[in-house]
């Protein structure tokens, strides 16, 4: 099972709400010894695909096959929630930012 991820500096177990935060921030304070923390190039690399890939999946469907908004609306939730609980448990720390690309 994968594990929230820990501080580079301390090694403190952050909390899903901090790792929520950082994983749409990209960079944030460490808890317990507030040195800044960024989110690994090699995550954020993954979140974009986790974003991009099924959202675009989403609308390709949408249109393609001609679902109502209802459907289309219920996708987009499960999505979400769905990214929701598992982007924090695969996020990973650095302590330097570097560029995505």
């Amino acid at each position: 099972m994968r594990e929230i991820p820990n501080c580079q500096n301390c090694n403190h177990q952050w909390s899903w709400s901090d790792t929520v935060i950082i994983g749409f921030k990209n960079n944030k304070n460490c808890p317990n010894c507030e040195k800044r923390q960024y989110v690994s190039q090699r995550t954020q690399l993954g979140i974009s695909l986790f974003t991009f890939v099924p959202l675009f999946i989403i609308v390709f469907l949408s249109s393609f096959f001609d679902l109502n908004k209802v459907v289309f609306i219920s996708f987009f939730i499960l999505f979400f929630l769905g990214m929701f609980t598992y982007v924090p448990f695969t996020i990973k720390l650095s302590n330097e930012q570097k560029p995505l690309w």
